[in-house]
């Protein structure tokens, strides 16, 4: 009789692992991903009077069909894109936001985004940039599923007053482990990604004037 009884409890140990495996089977799906920082309230009251205008990123990854993938502990895998399915423009909003609630010395400024080519009237600086890896992963495995987010932007500022510019290249990795995968963990990680990487830009130049140069 125990061991009968040891085998039931085998079996069904057996076909509970089988279930759960295909339960946690990817379908390809492609799910979207907000990874818009959020930007704290900025302290002064009056954004500074120098207009900044930004333009969408160009995308240069070798594969721009998505944002990255969860490869799935029972086969398969699902699909990620940002909000909207364009990085580009998500990574300029990310960038105009930080800088209207948080720019240098924490005072906010008159930062907008534009469409490439639009001519551009009234603008002190034009900040645009490449996008040369900007991915989000994540691959599941018994009792865990391991996050991995990883940036590299090109960032380009021109100075309209003396036609001179700046150039920052900005690369950040994160990785974290997680128990219950949901997509908010990849959210956030690639938010945080993101957010580092434009505080560290905006920590590498100052205005001077109306004009961003190196803080160097």
């Amino acid at each position: 009789m125990i061991a009968q009884g040891c085998r039931i409890v085998s079996q069904v140990c057996v076909a509970g692992g089988l279930a759960l495996l295909l339960g946690c089977a990817g379908t390809g799906e492609m799910v979207s991903l907000n990874v818009q920082p959020h930007q704290p309230f900025v302290q002064s009251g009056q954004p500074e009077p120098l207009k900044i205008v930004i333009e969408p990123f160009e995308d240069l990854r070798a594969d721009k069909s998505k944002l990255g993938q969860r490869t799935h502990l029972g086969g398969g895998v699902t699909n990620f894109t940002v909000s909207g399915g364009v990085p580009g423009v998500t990574i300029a909003e990310a960038l105009a936001e930080a800088l209207r609630w948080r720019g240098w010395n924490r005072r906010g400024w008159d930062a907008r985004v534009v469409q490439s080519g639009v001519e551009i009237s009234g603008a002190d600086i034009v900040i645009g940039g490449e996008i040369r890896e900007f991915a989000a992963n994540a691959k599941s495995r018994v009792f865990n599923t391991k996050l991995t987010g990883e940036s590299r932007l090109v960032i380009k500022a021109k100075n309209l007053a003396d036609d001179s510019s700046t150039v920052r290249n900005i690369q950040g990795e994160q990785t974290k482990l997680v128990f219950w995968f949901t997509s908010e963990d990849l959210e956030t990680l690639m938010s945080g990604l993101l957010q580092d990487g434009l505080d560290r830009f905006v920590a590498d130049t100052k205005i001077d004037g109306r004009v961003l140069k190196s803080a160097k």
